[in-house]
């Protein structure tokens, strides 16, 4: 008798606030309609700019990377 064990997706907080106030769906509706539980034409435009902007959110984040580390090797 185990369960089975079920990976708890982790949505980035950031984004879904942005989008809770560009459209003013509430967080919950806005987590749904990224998980598929929603259908329709507004759960799938949600979902497509979460996917940009995480994809967005990646490549600023790998730059700031590269920039500290840039400016850690300038320190030595």
């Amino acid at each position: 008798m185990c369960k089975p064990t079920k990976k708890r997706i982790n949505y980035n907080e950031d984004i879904l606030s942005a989008l809770n106030i560009k459209y003013g769906y509430s967080i919950d509706y806005i987590r749904k309609s990224i998980r598929g539980d929603r259908e329709g034409v507004m759960p799938d435009q949600l979902k497509k700019e979460y996917k940009k902007l995480v994809a967005e959110d990646k490549v600023l984040k790998a730059d700031a990377k590269k920039k500290l580390q840039e400016k850690a090797n300038n320190l030595n």
